[in-house]
């Protein structure tokens, strides 16, 4: 190996990650991949690498790394480390310590060359649940050295990032669900007007949030479906999952709402313990909202 990272310390969940396995759903395989995909593809283009390359998802405590070789990297999303938004050149023998700033729950850490672990049904994404892909299907560990590919091309000038969470409320724009109509007129009210707390329990599969219960939906005769990234969930006890990169393929809980794609990454950036709402959008929206985003993604514009 002429380039890696060796892993001083682990930090709470450092997994590799790129823009997931689609395709697979079928055979009841996880897409997996980056839950702030917006960060993943701005910490590439930042470092000079495709938007897709192997990264590093970091959450709520960040990794110390000592770098085998010279290596640039950027971080994006939260704010861990040193300089979150640019460029960071760490040289051989050098530490870096991606400590998590106030707030800072989720980011991605990419450097040049890409992360590089063997893909496994085209993806280099690490499937926690599953424990396969990525770095020997697990989230890092004290003493591993990952590989790092040679550069692709010379990284931008200036810092970029993606905009962290607003103060006090965050609002979700989101369209009605498929089974929104199996909820009364109460409830569905009471969904969109509802402050949701984010809860600690929340992980790679789902944000789960906390608030006045919707109440019990008889879901004996709903049939088991694919589910799709942002599907807001409805458990028996009446309160919401907003599902993720690495949620099961199918599920039978009632799905009032959907998560525009474009504010998915926000809610990735979001601590626990805040407060979410949900505002409601047609779908034309949540596609406009979708190109605009990536239009600044493929920008890579200072933010």
């Amino acid at each position: 190996m002429t380039r890696g990272l060796f892993v001083i310390e682990p930090g709470a969940l450092t997994t590799v990650q790129d823009l997931g396995r689609a395709g697979w759903g079928a055979w009841g395989v996880p897409a997996s991949g980056a839950l702030d995909e917006e960060a993943l593809r701005l910490a590439n283009r930042l470092v000079g690498n495709p938007p897709g390359a192997a990264a590093l998802e970091v959450t709520l405590q960040g990794p110390v790394f000592k770098a085998i070789g010279d290596a640039l990297l950027a971080v994006v999303g939260g704010a861990f480390g040193p300089a979150p938004g640019e460029v960071i050149r760490v040289e051989d023998g050098k530490t870096l310590a991606l400590a998590a700033g106030p707030g800072a729950v989720r980011a991605i850490v990419a450097v040049a060359g890409g992360i590089d672990v063997p893909q496994v049904l085209g993806s280099r994404s690490t499937c926690v649940s599953a424990r396969f892909g990525g770095f020997q299907g697990r989230r890092l560990q004290k003493g591993d050295v990952l590989s790092i590919g040679e550069p692709f091309g010379a990284p931008l000038p200036g810092r970029a990032n993606v905009p962290r969470p607003p103060a006090g409320d965050v609002t979700l724009r989101a369209m009605p669900g498929p089974q929104e109509d199996l909820f009364d007129p109460e409830a569905r009210a009471a969904f969109w007007a509802a402050a949701w707390r984010v809860l600690p329990e929340s992980n790679r599969m789902g944000i789960r949030l906390r608030g006045e219960s919707l109440g019990f939906v008889e879901t004996s005769a709903l049939p088991s479906e694919g589910t799709a990234p942002g599907a807001v969930q409805i458990t028996a006890e009446g309160q919401p999952i907003v599902l993720l990169a690495e949620r099961p393929t199918t599920g039978g809980y009632p799905k009032i709402a959907t998560v525009a794609s474009a504010d998915l990454g926000v809610l990735a950036r979001t601590a626990p313990g805040r407060i979410v709402r949900f505002e409601r959008i047609p779908v034309d929206e949540a596609r406009r909202l979708l190109a605009e985003r990536e239009a600044s993604d493929r920008a890579g514009s200072a933010r």
